[in-house]
């Protein structure tokens, strides 16, 4: 069976079965030496079938059973993981603002406007934190009420 062909068939059969098929451990292997011989439309076909089989296969080992992965599946899992834990231990970072912030309530919809920087869509009852300046301006046109947090 031609490589192509190969190809073609694992990709209908992984989307037809909800477990991950076995494949060759050098399958991968084998598809981008294939796809170095070819050119132009045939070059592109093969290169999504090849993408989108392992995309397929990479969403399936995250939500499903990891049997028959290849090697090299295993390892961007690994890889992924491993940074997603990396992420999970990161403290949350202090929040920098040259900007007094206020925490505001708003008390009647109001139409959108931007200061420059953000586009504002009040609704009543929303709960905002907007620039200190802004927020003043707002509460004497009664628009919004600013809360008073103590230290």
């Amino acid at each position: 069976m031609a490589m192509y062909e190969k190809l073609v068939k694992a990709f209908i059969m992984e989307i037809k079965e909800d477990k991950l098929l076995e494949l060759e451990n050098n399958f991968y292997e084998e598809v981008r030496d294939y796809v170095k011989t070819l050119q132009g439309e045939e070059k592109e076909r093969a290169l999504y079938f090849y993408r989108e089989l392992r995309k397929l296969r990479l969403y399936k080992a995250f939500y499903g059973d990891r049997d028959n992965l290849v090697e090299e599946e295993v390892k961007i899992l690994e890889s992924i993981e491993k940074i997603h834990e990396e992420e999970k231990k990161e403290e949350p970072k202090d929040i920098y603002t040259l900007n007094n912030i206020e925490l505001v309530r708003v008390l009647l919809n109001f139409p959108s406007f931007t200061d420059g920087k953000r586009i504002y869509n009040l609704e009543k009852n929303d709960i905002l934190s907007i620039d200190e300046k802004i927020a003043k301006i707002l509460e004497k046109h009664s628009i919004v009420k600013r809360f008073k947090v103590e230290p």
